[in-house]
């Protein structure tokens, strides 16, 4: 699975609300959004299993992921407002 297709699999999890909307996949903004936030996630899930545990790193890497989670949430729903795309 390429990186674009398991962060969006990702914030599906986190919203699965926002399922239903299938004018993401035409969104280059969405996409960017999803490849930046599997990257993030990825991080966060190497550092919660690293060996050496760098709690600081992994504390900034969490509040990545939460931050760009919330971003493409937002994106999505502020779309659907002023759009009225579902």
């Amino acid at each position: 699975m390429n990186a674009q297709k398991a962060g969006m699999a990702r914030l599906f999890l986190a919203a699965p609300d926002l399922r239903a909307s299938a004018w993401m996949m035409n969104s280059s903004v969405f996409l960017k959004l999803c490849v930046a936030y599997e990257h993030a996630c990825l991080r966060r899930d190497g550092l919660r299993c690293a060996a050496e545990k760098d709690d600081e790193a992994l504390i900034r890497c969490e509040a990545e992921c939460r931050s760009l989670e919330a971003a493409a949430i937002t994106y999505i729903r502020t779309q659907r407002q002023f759009s009225g795309l579902r």
